[in-house]
């Protein structure tokens, strides 16, 4: 992973793992974090990496955190800030399986949940037209969006989306668009 970011022109990197922390004393862990100028939340199943945020209680420090670093998200890492994501709420509520109908995506049972920190007013919906998730079309982002009562950026792989005191800006070299609730 740090041969991955190093082309960033990052001096150093640092990794905490979420499914471990539950295990560590905050002391242990939140020093790390403070001395950083950055919080760089990485993908993966976003289910999972929601129920680890949250269990973890790194989701309860992260908001003032915030007020003197920056948030990097990637991929599921992006979505942790939004009101939350599209799920199948009847699997969820029947089986204990967050699973993420647009993506194709389950967490493992017990251990999903759709829960989003709202830091940001709108949805990410990222990878859209990867080869890799044949499903995130425009009119898979179309469907997602059209279950929102508020706004959704669809981004491609080569598009971010910064705030800054919330103001929007959209950074792109790639395919993106903006759905109005």
């Amino acid at each position: 992973m740090a041969r991955y970011y190093g082309g960033m022109g990052w001096k150093e990197l640092g990794t905490l793992e979420l499914t471990a922390m539950p295990t560590l004393n905050e002391e242990h862990w939140l020093p790390f974090v403070e001395s950083s100028e950055a919080i760089l939340v990485s993908g993966g199943n976003t289910g999972y990496l929601s129920y680890w945020m949250q269990e973890s209680g790194f989701a309860e420090r992260l908001p003032g955190l915030l007020e003197e670093r920056v948030y990097f998200g990637i991929s599921a890492g992006s979505t942790m800030v939004t009101p939350g994501q599209n799920y199948d709420r009847e699997r969820l509520e029947s089986e204990g399986i967050y699973y993420d109908d647009e993506y194709e995506e389950a967490a493992p049972r017990d251990a999903g949940s759709a829960w989003g920190m709202g830091l940001v007013g709108f949805a990410i919906r990222p990878h859209l037209n990867a080869d890799y998730f044949p499903m995130a079309n425009m009119g898979m982002m179309e469907r997602a969006a059209a279950k929102l009562d508020y706004q959704l950026y669809a981004i491609d792989d080569e598009t971010a989306i910064k705030v800054v005191n919330g103001e929007i800006e959209v950074v792109s070299e790639g395919e993106w668009r903006l759905f109005d609730a």
